[in-house]
């Protein structure tokens, strides 16, 4: 009598732990998720030329911004023009910058997208030296950008700054993006695989041996 209590307290000691060790292994609700695409759907752009004042101005815009690779103009969308400045969006390394291609990720409510390799061909109907000036046919407008996420609907709303140097005028400016995201699972590592792979077999050993006990 005293062996069989006491192999039952041992069965259930050992399932208990084998169940919290699974659990630390299993994915969890607001676990992070990689980021494969955005479907922008709106945005804002805010450019401060110090004496000449800001362009300030919100702009819709269906398009998509792929992660881990480059896209060529007018790939993520259609030019956008807010006053009198007009924007030609890409994304590239930047040659000799060697600029990552976008990434990103969510984790619960936020959301942080690698937006560093974002660039903007700027054209003016209102400033001549913009379309004569080579940094503004090929102007990094991009960085770190981070927001909210909705787990429910996948809508983003994220944002950055950015400081410039070396472009008449222009010293700073702000940018957002809206729209729903693509994300993935993260896969877990192979590590945790393997042990719970392990786990499970165990489980398998331990309820043939107290089984027959």
């Amino acid at each position: 009598m005293m062996t069989t209590k006491f192999n039952r307290t041992v069965k259930g000691s050992v399932m208990a732990l084998l169940v919290a060790s699974a659990l630390c292994v299993l994915p969890m609700p607001g676990q992070a998720a990689e980021v494969t695409r955005l479907d922008i759907t709106g945005g804002s752009i805010n450019l401060n030329f110090g004496i000449l004042g800001s362009i300030t101005g919100n702009f819709n815009a269906d398009g998509q911004l792929l992660m881990n690779q480059f896209q060529p103009p007018p790939n993520i969308f259609d030019p956008i023009t807010i006053s009198h400045l007009t924007f030609s969006i890409f994304s590239s390394s930047g040659g000799a910058l060697n600029l990552p291609a976008p990434t990103g990720q969510t984790s619960g409510a936020t959301m942080t997208v690698d937006l560093q390799s974002l660039f903007a061909g700027v054209t003016s109907t209102g400033w001549s030296w913009v379309n004569t000036n080579p940094a503004m046919a090929s102007l990094n407008i991009g960085g770190l950008a981070s927001g909210t996420f909705n787990e429910t609907s996948n809508a983003f709303d994220i944002s950055w700054t950015r400081a410039f140097t070396g472009v008449p005028f222009l010293t700073s400016g702000t940018f957002s993006l809206q729209g729903a995201a693509q994300v993935a699972a993260v896969p877990l590592p192979a590590a945790a695989l393997l042990f719970g792979s392990g786990l499970i077999g165990l489980a398998g050993v331990l309820r043939k041996k107290f089984g027959s006990a």
